[in-house]
């Protein structure tokens, strides 16, 4: 009986300790599309396309490429809905080292839409994928 009780401990600490790491992943995941939401808010779009998974290894020009399509992507959406003016996260699916945040992304035109950023955990820093 002894080693059944010890086993169910280690067991549901087990679990907890999964719980719990699930969940600051989760929480991780959240803050980090929220920081690259905020880069896209705020005209960094630079600092925007660094939060895309292995950017570093992305070549000058097609780094200049990607800058360019968000600041057109931002233009596009400040004509036709007034632009991006806040993001919210509502929830996050983690598994393993991904994970999809989902945001509620409010426009100038108090317009809604709920978007899914998919993330992936890369050398311990969430970034967009």
């Amino acid at each position: 009986m002894k080693h059944f009780w010890a086993c169910l401990c280690v067991c549901a600490g087990a679990s907890l300790w999964v719980a719990c790491s699930r969940k600051d992943d989760g929480e991780q995941a959240r803050r980090a599309a929220m920081s690259y939401y905020e880069c896209l808010i705020d005209g960094r779009y630079e600092e925007y396309v660094n939060g895309i998974a292995y950017s570093d290894s992305m070549t000058d020009v097609y780094r200049s490429q990607m800058v360019d399509l968000v600041a057109q992507f931002a233009a596009r959406e400040k004509k036709a809905h007034g632009g991006v003016i806040a993001a919210q996260a509502l929830r996050d699916t983690v598994s393993g080292d991904v994970a999809s945040v989902f945001l509620e992304v409010l426009f100038g035109d108090s317009t809604r839409e709920e978007v899914v950023v998919p993330m992936v955990k890369c050398g311990g820093e969430w970034k967009m994928q």
